[in-house]
């Protein structure tokens, strides 16, 4: 027996309704799939609740360090690479402590562009001497025995570091000392370094 022709067009009527509830559920599923996936959280902030860093996101203040052999050094010459700037004291025992990481940092970010500058607010380079005791370092050390550079950043106390892009932006602040061999911060340096 053939179904009676309102009865058609009522049973149609009823799938209609139920197919835009199932389009307007996918819609929303994916618009809400696509909000998530853009939502996730900056590299900068993943390094922040790890680790106490703090967003800068200002220029970096270009400065010029002496290094041992009487060469000089400017920041903004080390544009197009990730700066890692550090400011220690051979007198500041957490800045001494932090030291063999530091190392193993720059080591491990070698096959990146990437340069660690360490600047030191130690009076002469005999005290850095000592406290490397010819040990070679593959860090670019200079000098800044008046603190002008350290205050023009901002510094409040030793140790204190900051990550300059490739593009001379301060993008990171880290006040005292660090687990600086962290994987974490290795794969966020070579991020900055290789996608900014």
């Amino acid at each position: 027996m053939a179904t009676p022709a309102p009865a058609r067009a009522a049973a149609r009527s009823s799938k209609l309704p139920l197919a835009v509830v199932a389009g307007a559920i996918l819609t929303l599923t994916l618009v809400l799939y696509f909000d998530l996936l853009q939502a996730r959280p900056s590299p900068e902030v993943l390094v922040t609740r790890n680790f106490g860093a703090q967003v800068v996101n200002r220029p970096a203040p270009d400065f010029e360090v002496i290094r041992q052999d009487g060469s000089r050094v400017r920041l903004s010459s080390l544009r197009g690479k990730v700066v890692f700037v550090n400011f220690w004291a051979t007198w500041c025992p957490p800045c001494r402590d932090e030291m063999p990481d530091l190392e193993k940092l720059t080591a491990s970010m070698s096959k990146v562009p990437f340069e660690l500058v360490a600047v030191s607010a130690d009076e002469s380079w005999q005290e850095i001497n000592a406290f490397l005791a010819g040990n070679p370092t593959k860090m670019l050390i200079g000098l800044d025995p008046e603190k002008s550079i350290s205050h023009a950043w901002g510094t409040e106390k030793f140790p204190e570091s900051f990550v300059v892009d490739r593009r001379g932006q301060v993008r990171l602040r880290f006040v005292n000392v660090q687990p600086w061999t962290d994987e974490r911060i290795q794969r966020y340096l070579e991020w900055l370094a290789l996608n900014d």
